[in-house]
């Protein structure tokens, strides 16, 4: 038995390719379609309503495209709309969050453990009590780092004004007892060596690794693993695709089949009638 169907990932923008790239690693011959929702980046600073009204589009979107299988590409969405979808969708989803925690508490040695993401992230509290869970010690401090996403969108994470920008955001964990910093937002790998230059002693979780650790199992797990070595990379956004498509050439640096501008009311409601059987009754 194999799949061919791509796995979809979405993501409020062009952070969810740091996803992207890992499942690329991890699982060299599936095929995948990505969706990211520049027009309305960033989302972490909606309401809670707007991300679900948003990743809902996403997801049905990606349900249009025939996808087996959704991985957030994005923390904010993962905290605020994967347990809504679970209820409505029957496509397996995976959040980036569960599998982030369980990385961090595996790696901390000192129980203090770091995490930055958006400021609806953070406010979400999801990291503190998901770690929390799995190891009641642990000292949880969480800190929002917005301005990161703009950077890293803006392609200027070498500037002066980025590094002062980091150096005070991440200033709390200096020269702390905090040995452990999730980067609790896809776009923050794209800031690892900036941020490793100012916490040289911090280890930094990608919580995109375990997920896709976590997507592999279960692909494994329910027979679902392509076994064609013709994969396939469809890249959409919804808006800026210029400067998508450069910054996605860079940070992938594989051959991409195809980069689409897509307007998503538009493709969900021409999707509509294969994403109803979908649908959860």
């Amino acid at each position: 038995m194999s799949d061919q169907r791509p796995i979809g990932v979405l993501d409020s923008g062009l952070g969810g390719l740091t996803v992207v790239q890992e499942v690329i690693r991890q699982l060299p011959n599936e095929s995948i379609i990505f969706i990211g929702d520049e027009a309305r980046m960033p989302y972490g600073v909606k309401t809670h309503e707007q991300i679900i009204s948003y990743t809902r589009e996403m997801v049905q979107y990606l349900i249009s495209q025939n996808v087996k299988m959704i991985i957030y590409g994005c923390n904010t969405a993962t905290a605020q709309a994967l347990d809504a979808m679970e209820k409505e969708f029957t496509i397996p989803m995976i959040g980036v969050i569960k599998p982030g925690s369980e990385a961090a508490t595996n790696v901390t040695k000192t129980n203090h453990i770091g995490i930055i993401g958006t400021q609806s992230t953070i406010n979400s509290k999801s990291y503190n009590e998901t770690i929390k869970n799995l190891d009641p010690k642990a000292d949880v401090l969480g800190i929002a780092a917005q301005k990161f996403v703009s950077i890293v969108e803006s392609d200027s994470a070498n500037t002066k004004q980025a590094k002062e920008n980091i150096e005070t955001t991440l200033k709390p964990f200096k020269d702390s007892d905090y040995d452990t910093l999730v980067l609790g937002c896809t776009h923050f790998p794209m800031l690892k060596e900036q941020i490793s230059d100012y916490l040289p002693d911090i280890k930094l979780v990608d919580p995109a690794l375990k997920t896709v650790e976590r997507a592999e199992k279960y692909l494994t797990d329910n027979n679902l693993l392509t076994d064609s070595k013709n994969r396939v990379l469809q890249l959409h956004a919804t808006a800026n695709i210029e400067e998508f498509s450069k910054l996605a050439k860079r940070w992938l640096d594989v051959k991409i089949d195809e980069i689409n501008l897509v307007d998503l009311e538009d493709a969900v409601a021409i999707g509509g009638k294969n994403e109803r059987n979908n649908h959860r009754h």
